[in-house]
């Protein structure tokens, strides 16, 4: 019987149609068969296309039953097409039922997933079956499905009965780190999971039983539950967060993510996302709180949305709108929005033309913390710039800048502005191909519809003029491997006049209303050493900036308050109409600026470089002592362990304005004095033993000697780093909170505050590897993360 079989070819059609039948447990499509005698040679696997590629079929024994037209395969049967292999003890197919059935060790593989089973059952005619004690993996996902029945419907759906679901790696009969177990499974194989009567394992040991649970699998953009948050704050109690993601459509997605603190409130977060096409996106967050201290609903809502209606015009809308002035000084875990003064909401609407653009502006600043009623609003603004022309083709360049802005707020009176301001400058022109010298005349026509004290409309003309004169020298020094290093100094020296003008009632809103004197000469020298790879990639080695200014006329003789964070004169909150002035003693020189970057900048990856060092400093050449200080250092063994200083110091006395509506790097101000200030920042991170990656960041008040902020993080990873544990102590002055973070890679992470604290610490050392509890890939859909850096409500941030 042997020796006849292996002497048969078997008919071409019945053959194919078998192995097709084979076919249907990886692609479904249909082979051409090539039926080859049992002990012959095997040959190497065809390169041809799926459809087109021949089938090796290799066993000991190959027979045709005639009574039952059923196809026999037996002993140590292989059959090849392509990527495509299975493996069996004993194949059959019937001619009549259209069933294909393999016992015995049954292995198919394909590139992108491995079937194992003791008995495989497959209908070639509906790719459906059955496979008995079977493993099913995927790779793409990295996902391991064991069942005592698995039942297929389609290449990427399969039920399961009473077995297990994990994505961590564990090979050759080995225990996962952890797995669910379960009694009843669905799976879309890139879609989603479902299971009933589950047991989270972990090494095998049943901890936690959930009764259902769907969730998305590999891709982020289904439906499901997230991951739930747990944490504690000394404050606000026990802290539960349960995110369920809608997949409304391919391109909008709902995160609903109830909210309960034991000792606040509870609430939860709605954020809507979408791309509705290539010109229009957006995302928009609402955040409630039933707040259970002061008994009210409070409320933020957030949100963005961007249109481009063709290649020139483009609306762009934020909003940030608060339920009351306290919430995020109440709830916020971020210092910065703790402090700040206003929220602001805006829309730009822009249209671009072939020399210049109009705009529409309207600014919204709800008042907060040190914020006021009396806070000025554009409601609306009405711009239109004019690019650099050259009337008629001469050497003039001619420009434009005009606004007109209906300044608007809740208490006191109402303003109008307009502000004109032609421009003219020329090409650069060349001194020797060695110096360039450009000019530039700005005249300015503000008019305001009232004054200070006064109802009748006040105006005020000024202009700027200037003559800026620059140079570029460059050497270059070869290196071997085709590198080279790169030097260049760039000297520059703008001299400025503006005239003196009556500013006694001019409304103080912006730094438009806001233009003193100039008569100032400001030269700076930048020096640059780079290493230029082959591939054309540069690395810094030195970046060495000096700059200084001298009154040409008279110096400062009056100075306002320098705008602390804290106080009302902060950023574009209530400010005085006029600000307060004091008398200061000016001096002709101002103080030299300094700032040097030694490597990469602080907080880029340290690639050539282990040291990264930036120092900002200014000297006052008449004390002969630094008036400011400082510095931020780096320094990183690969991925093993960093160290990072920050230190900032600020001397009693004057303060330095740096730049102006004019000249960005100019020093024709100082402020008013002020107390010193003297503080630093310290951050470690390190691989430890067992899997730990430990880092530490604190904050420390040299003045004071206080601590605001003392951050302590850790995550764990094991081996096959299919799973983390990370963990975060926070100490505020007011609290304390804590809280850990999991990651089940192929599942999800939590997230929260932490979420970013963990990162921006640990990340240095963690960059792009797997396991991690933050999203590591950019497809990943989750607020979750953005949601604690805008300090939600009801959040505990």
């Amino acid at each position: 019987m042997g020796d006849r079989c292996r002497r048969s070819v078997l008919p071409r059609r019945l053959f194919c149609l078998a192995l097709a039948a084979m076919a249907a447990a990886g692609t479904g499509s249909g082979w051409a068969a090539e039926a080859k005698p049992a002990g012959s040679k095997q040959p190497p696997l065809s390169t041809q296309n799926i459809q087109t590629q021949p089938i090796q079929a290799f066993a000991d024994q190959l027979t045709f039953h005639n009574d039952t037209e059923v196809y026999e395969a037996v002993g140590s049967v292989v059959i090849l097409q392509g990527m495509m292999r299975l493996t069996a003890d004993r194949v059959w197919i019937s001619m009549l039922s259209g069933k294909l059935t393999a016992k015995g060790h049954a292995h198919l593989t394909d590139p992108t997933s491995e079937l194992k089973a003791e008995q495989l059952d497959l209908d070639i005619n509906t790719d459906a079956g059955l496979i008995v004690d079977g493993t099913l993996y995927m790779k793409d996902s990295n996902t391991l499905v064991t069942g005592r029945l698995l039942q297929r419907f389609s290449e990427d759906h399969y039920r399961a009965k009473e077995g297990s679901f994990t994505n961590c790696d564990a090979k050759n009969g080995e225990i996962p780190a952890w797995r669910f177990t379960f009694k009843d499974m669905d799976l879309n194989a890139g879609q989603s999971f479902y299971g009933k009567d589950l047991w989270f394992c972990i090494n095998d040991v049943p901890l936690v039983p959930l009764p259902a649970m769907t969730y998305p699998v590999q891709t982020a953009r289904k439906s499901g539950a997230l991951v739930p948050e747990f944490g504690y704050d000394n404050r606000f109690g026990a802290h539960y967060r349960q995110s369920f993601f809608w997949a409304v459509s391919p391109s909008q997605d709902l995160l609903i993510t109830p909210d309960y603190l034991s000792q606040r409130g509870y609430g939860g977060d709605l954020e809507y996302k979408y791309v509705l096409n290539r010109q229009s996106r957006g995302q928009w967050l609402l955040s409630y709180i039933q707040d259970n201290v002061t008994h009210t609903s409070r409320a933020q809502a957030i949100g963005t949305h961007a249109q481009q209606f063709n290649d020139d015009l483009s609306l762009h809308i934020k909003s940030s709108l608060l339920s009351d002035r306290t919430i995020l000084n109440n709830l916020s875990n971020s210092g910065s929005l703790r402090a700040a003064p206003s929220q602001e909401s805006d829309f730009i609407l822009n249209q671009r033309y072939a020399l210049g653009n109009i705009y529409l502006l309207g600014q919204f600043l709800q008042p907060v913390g040190a914020g006021s009623p009396n806070t000025f609003q554009r409601l609306p603004e009405i711009g239109f710039n004019l690019f650099n022309v050259a009337p008629f083709g001469g050497p003039a360049l001619l420009g434009m800048e005009n606004t007109f802005v209906n300044f608007y707020r809740d208490q006191g009176f109402q303003l109008n502005r307009v502000d004109l301001m032609p421009t003219l400058s020329t090409d650069v022109i060349n001194v020797g191909h060695v110096v360039g010298i450009t000019p530039q005349l700005k005249l300015r026509e503000v008019y305001y519809t009232r004054g200070v004290t006064t109802e009748q409309t006040v105006h005020r003309e000024t202009f700027w003029a200037s003559v800026d004169a620059t140079s570029r020298l460059s050497r270059s020094f070869s290196k071997e491997g085709g590198k080279s290093l790169v030097h260049t100094i760039e000297p520059d020296i703008i001299y400025e006049y503006v005239p003196p003008s009556n500013q006694s009632q001019i409304v103080q809103v912006d730094a438009v209303d806001d233009l003193p004197k100039k008569n100032l000469l400001t030269y700076s020298l930048r020096s640059r050493l780079l290493e230029m790879g082959p591939d054309g990639n540069s690395t810094n080695w030195l970046d060495l900036t000096l700059a200084q200014s001298y009154h040409v006329g008279s110096a400062q003789s009056q100075a306002r308050f320098f705008p602390f964070s804290s106080s009302p004169l902060y950023s574009s909150t209530a400010q005085p109409l006029q600000p307060t002035m004091v008398a200061v003693e000016g001096k002709k020189f101002s103080d030299l600026w300094l700032r040097g970057v030694v490597g990469n900048n602080v907080g880029t990856p340290a690639i050539m470089n282990p040291m990264s060092l930036t120092v900002d400093a200014f000297f006052d050449p008449y004390r002969r002592s630094l008036s400011q200080w400082n510095t931020d250092v780096r320094y990183q063994d690969r991925d093993q362990w960093y160290v990072e200083l920050g230190q900032r110091y600020t001397n009693e006395g004057n303060r330095v304005r740096r730049g102006d509506i004019w000249n960005p790097i100019s020093f024709n101000e100082v402020y008013a004095p002020t107390e010193a200030v003297h503080y630093a920042t310290g951050t470690v991170a390190f691989r430890a033993p067992l899997g730990w990656t430990l880092g530490a960041k604190t904050y420390y008040d040299m003045n004071t000697g206080q601590r605001p902020e003392t951050d302590l993080v850790g995550v764990y990873q094991n081996p096959c780093k299919c799973w983390s544990l990370g963990l975060f102590y926070i100490q505020f002055p007011d609290r304390v909170q804590y809280n850990f973070l999991i990651s089940l890679t192929g599942i999800g992470a939590t997230e929260g505050f932490g979420t970013q604290l963990m990162k921006a610490i640990l990340n240095p050392l963690l960059k792009d590897e797997k396991g991690l509890p933050w999203p590591t890939s950019p497809k990943r859909m989750s607020s979750s993360s953005g949601m604690s850096q805008q300090g939600q409500p009801g959040t505990g941030r």
